[in-house]
């Protein structure tokens, strides 16, 4: 049997990564990556969104949780001014990089809320293949999962695209605007190609991404820029093989089977 203390550590940094990727990404539309480049009011409003989500997904699961979900409004809102007020160059690629380090700032401050407040260890991870991992532990990793491939991924194909464009010379200053291909056709392509790695027939994975690239060439982006679509499918293609090795020894969610 998995201890209690470790069982409620490790429900704790699930909830607090759930709330990231889906008020990160997930409930970050257009407008608002727009507002909160240029200023306070559109950074709190994300802050916040971030934090009420988390809010929700750790209501009452420890002693003082609410003290925790300020620590994490605090904390999220310091690491995203600098990237609205400090570090604002998006040329030579810098959006790519950027994004990266926001990224790993924002997964240290959700382990070290976890590890003050209940003593998380990232060993606890350890416990998700096991059979004894409660249901709902395994549901929040495959919802992490299925998150990020569906508005995570897009943010990446974008950063990425950018980040060579610039390699070839062609800087992009502005905000790029991620496509509904990308995001709707691209999140079933990554989905299925998920659940199809997950399941050992992998081999048919990068057929799935065929009709975005068909779909592409229709409406004339191949012609127009070729390294743009070819970056787009690869990195699709490779966020869904990267999120399937994460979660390929995780038993699915009872839902599922």
């Amino acid at each position: 049997m998995i201890p209690v203390n470790t069982e409620i550590a490790l429900s704790f940094f699930l909830q607090l990564l759930l709330g990231h990727v889906v008020g990160d990404f997930v409930l970050q539309p257009y407008w608002l990556v727009l507002a909160k480049r240029k200023g306070w009011i559109g950074l709190i409003i994300h802050v916040a969104v971030v934090t009420f989500i988390t809010a929700i997904l750790a209501w009452g699961s420890i002693p003082n949780w609410w003290v925790w979900m300020i620590v994490l409004f605090v904390g999220h809102l310091f690491i995203d001014q600098f990237r609205t007020f400090v570090f604002t160059d998006n040329t030579k690629g810098k959006g790519l990089l950027l994004l990266v380090l926001d990224q790993a700032a924002h997964v240290v401050l959700i382990m070290i809320i976890a590890w003050a407040a209940t003593g998380w260890t990232p060993a606890s991870l350890s416990l998700l293949p096991s059979l004894d991992a409660p249901n709902q532990y395994r549901l929040m990793a495959y919802l992490i999962g299925l998150a990020a491939l569906i508005s995570t991924a897009p943010v990446l194909e974008a950063e990425i695209t950018v980040a060579v464009w610039a390699a070839q010379g062609q800087e992009i200053n502005h905000t790029l605007k991620i496509d509904t291909s990308d995001r709707v056709l691209g999140s079933i392509e990554r989905i299925t190609a998920m659940f199809l790695i997950i399941a050992g027939f992998g081999w048919i994975a990068p057929l799935l991404f065929v009709p975005r690239l068909v779909l592409m060439i229709y409406q004339g982006q191949a012609r127009e820029n070729r390294t743009a679509v070819t970056t787009k499918v690869i990195t699709s293609f490779l966020t869904a093989v990267i999120v399937s090795l994460l979660l390929i020894n995780i038993p699915a969610p009872l839902f599922m089977l």
